[in-house]
């Protein structure tokens, strides 16, 4: 089985004696790396955490290199860091572009880009590396108050309500200090880059970085997060995201202001099937191609509630394809099985002609809608196959990724609840992602799981679902528990829907710009009876949210920056 290892680093201050009596403080780091520990753990990773003192460059750069060290071909390294980041003068010639190095602000000093890729090189080839960095790369003065100027305009606080009535804090090393520090360590961090060497060396591993801005941007902090990790957080909403690392950044990136744009880039051996995973997937990549055969790469699991698989293909240069996808290995066997196959367990491209072509591999396909709807009720494992021919309409020298006569070793995707990847069926609830401030309520979709009962919590601040902390802070304007009515809802199917009362949705309405929501199962109508929620107390900060628009957002927010001057 392959093993995932994960570093999670969050700083909201930094040690005064070594940055010139400069804490760095900030608010939302600590709880960015706790948060995305939980999502660690909730996938099974062996998981470390680095915070504030502990989170020194030798600590940081020990952890990597002892996973490098322990990870072979297959297994996937997860790193996350919530800090400063900062540029230092780059002194070994391998910043062409701007001549300037990119730095983590670590506890005792700035952690140089070089260090980390020096240590790639050590990650053995077929490991997978995602790394997630929600920092500053900038240090232009005049840009951090163009900035502070822009997310004070009118606009932009009625895009984020009160999140940004305080003054804005970013989360860059001032950049006068970080000359000073590296004039006054010029030394030290000169060493430190020549040993590490240029950035060319060959990477066997392949790594996918999603950082928080561009270089030329700076990223925000706030008080429960930073914005980028709030945003990666929603849009992960606790494993029921669907799709690949593509589409995860381009959901976050569609919910950031255009003030601050994530990255998406790659170092190292480019893996296909790797960037074709749900985010942080642990299982193996996927069966090695067999020479000759094509190849196919599909999730590892997906929800009830989720979109149709997205697959990716290799059919061969100038060859076409057709997948199949069937509820039980063996009818993929049509010698054997045919005769047994029906619209409700087996489903195979090649009903329409011409097949499937691309100019280049790999490429992507998604099985349609219809088709998967009617599949994901009928089994919870769903195998599949591609064919490869050289006729866009006929057999023709075909091959596929799985014979016949192994047809019960076909790759398969588990159907969980939620699509967390476990494997094991977990409640699920799905709200929309904003709601006009109307009479009309929310509505949720809510899966308990067979045979549950349900109840609903909405919250005005996440941090009230933690019960032990915060129970007492409660109050009808601010909280509500369907729990307070008996018997909890029950639906003989799920998922089923459930509707926010129009009392309750009159109160908390008008108390927050945003509510968050969650959902316990329990065996009992009336009583906690193997009670399972989908955000735990512990991981409050992470539920899922309805942003409430006020009238005045109906306008594209784009257009709103340039009526207001701003952008």
């Amino acid at each position: 089985m392959p093993t995932g290892i994960s570093l999670h680093i969050g700083l909201n201050h930094v040690d005064p004696n070594q940055y010139n009596g400069w804490d760095g403080a900030l608010s939302g780091c600590l709880n960015d790396a706790r948060d995305m520990q939980a999502i660690a753990v909730s996938q099974q990773y062996q998981a470390s955490l680095l915070t504030d003192s502990q989170a020194t460059a030798a600590a940081v750069l020990r952890s990597i290199g002892q996973a490098a060290q322990q990870l072979n071909s297959g297994d996937i390294y997860l790193l996350t860091f919530s800090g400063h980041g900062g540029q230092i003068p780059d002194s070994s010639g391998d910043e062409e572009e701007d001549g300037l190095d990119e730095t983590w602000v670590c506890w005792d000093r700035m952690l140089v880009d070089d260090e980390l890729y020096s240590l790639w090189s050590q990650f053995r080839a077929g490991v997978r590396i995602l790394m997630l960095s929600d920092s500053c790369h900038s240090g232009t003065v005049a840009k951090m108050r163009v900035y502070e100027d822009l997310l004070q305009s009118e606009p932009m606080q009625r895009h984020f309500g009160q999140k940004l009535l305080s003054a804005p804090r970013f989360r860059m090393i001032p950049e006068q200090l970080a000359l000073q520090l590296y004039e006054r360590d010029r030394d030290k961090y000169d060493s430190i880059k020549w040993t590490a060497g240029r950035e060319r060396a060959s990477i066997g591993a392949s790594l996918i970085l999603i950082s928080g801005c561009m270089d030329n941007q700076l990223s925000s902090d706030g008080v429960n997060n930073g914005l980028f990790t709030e945003k990666l957080l929603s849009v992960w909403n606790n494993g029921s995201f669907s799709g690949n690392y593509q589409q995860f950044y381009q959901r976050i990136r569609d919910a950031m202001p255009p003030t601050q744009t994530p990255n998406l880039f790659r170092v190292g051996t480019a893996n296909a099937a790797f960037e074709a995973q749900k985010p942080f997937t642990i299982s193996a990549v996927g069966i090695p191609a067999t020479p000759g055969r094509p190849s196919i790469q599909g999730p590892s699991s997906a929800g009830l509630n989720e979109t149709a698989p997205i697959f990716t293909i290799d059919a061969g240069p100038n060859r076409y394809f057709v997948v199949e996808v069937a509820t039980r290995a063996d009818l993929l066997n049509v010698t054997q099985n045919g005769g047994q196959r029906n619209d409700d367990n087996f489903f195979g491209s090649w009903r329409t002609v011409p097949f499937s072509f691309s100019s280049s591999y790999p490429t992507t396909y998604q099985l349609p809608p219809a088709v998967w709807d009617r599949l994901k009720r009928n089994s919870q494992r769903l195998y599949y196959r591609v064919w490869a021919t050289d006729s866009p309409n006929s057999w023709v020298n075909q091959v596929s990724s799985t014979a016949d006569s192994e047809a019960q070793n076909a790759p398969s995707i588990q159907i969980t609840a939620a699509g967390a990847g476990t494997g094991t069926p977990v409640p699920s609830i799905i709200g929309p992602s904003s709601l006009p401030n109307g009479p009309t309520p929310p509505r949720f979709q809510a899966n308990p799981g067979t045979g549950k009962y349900f109840v609903v919590e909405v919250a005005t601040r996440p941090e009230l679902f933690n019960l032990t902390q915060n129970g007492s802070q409660r109050n009808p304007d601010n909280f509500f528990g369907s729990w307070q009515t008996t018997p909890f809802s029950f639906s003989p199917s799920y998922p089923s829907s459930y509707d926010l009362p129009q009392s309750v949705w009159e109160r908390l309405r008008t108390n927050a710009s945003q509510l968050f929501y969650r959902l316990f199962a329990t065996d009992s109508p009336n009583s906690w009876v193997n009670q399972v929620s989908t955000t735990p107390d512990a991981s409050a900060s992470s539920a899922p949210s309805i942003r409430v628009a006020r009238e005045a957002e109906s306008r594209d927010f784009d257009e709103e920056l340039v009526l207001a001057g701003k952008y």
